[in-house]
């Protein structure tokens, strides 16, 4: 069941990842371009390309036959989001925002984004190994879904606290 749980959470957080950037195309579109080391040929193909894969990897965590492929796919993804943003990094092209999760809620790229995906990473790998031994059924999904967006949600409220409490802290001074 703890798979089920999980798979639903990482589900739940492609789907908002994908809405994220298809509710605002256009700054998804601009952040993209700032990032140096993305071929500038055909970046409208590369931004849809990016939002299928998010909603397609989401999707195929949910379908018990496809959660293997669906995991891969959203490794691939972290993976390439990570190697690109710590190539930006490293060349000193950093001072602009990442194109995440939560647009209105501006995220520059820094060693902290890397280790965040890292940890998103990790409970990818975990669903991987955990994949290999445990029997997913097709009605454990809404139960799933249910889990990942409550999770999600005190997420979101919790990160929105930690930035309140930094704002506060910058007042104070």
């Amino acid at each position: 069941m703890l798979i089920n749980l999980l798979l639903g959470l990482l589900s739940v957080f492609w789907i908002a990842c994908a809405v994220h950037k298809l509710a605002d195309l256009n700054s998804f579109t601009h952040n993209l371009k700032q990032y140096q080391w993305v071929p500038p040929i055909q970046r409208d193909i590369l931004v849809i390309g990016l939002i299928l894969a998010e909603a397609l990897s989401a999707i195929l965590l949910l379908l018990p036959a496809m959660q293997l492929f669906g995991l891969i796919l959203a490794c691939g993804l972290l993976l390439a989001y990570s190697g690109l943003i710590a190539l930006n990094i490293y060349s000193g092209n950093q001072d602009f925002d990442c194109g995440c999760l939560f647009g209105s809620q501006e995220q520059r790229l820094s060693v902290s984004l890397l280790w965040r995906n890292a940890g998103i990473l990790l409970l990818h790998v975990v669903a991987l190994f955990a994949l290999q031994t445990a029997t997913s059924r097709t009605s454990d999904v809404l139960i799933s879904l249910l889990f990942g967006a409550v999770a999600l949600l005190v997420g979101v409220i919790a990160q929105q606290l930690f930035r309140n409490q930094s704002h506060i802290n910058a007042l104070k001074r």
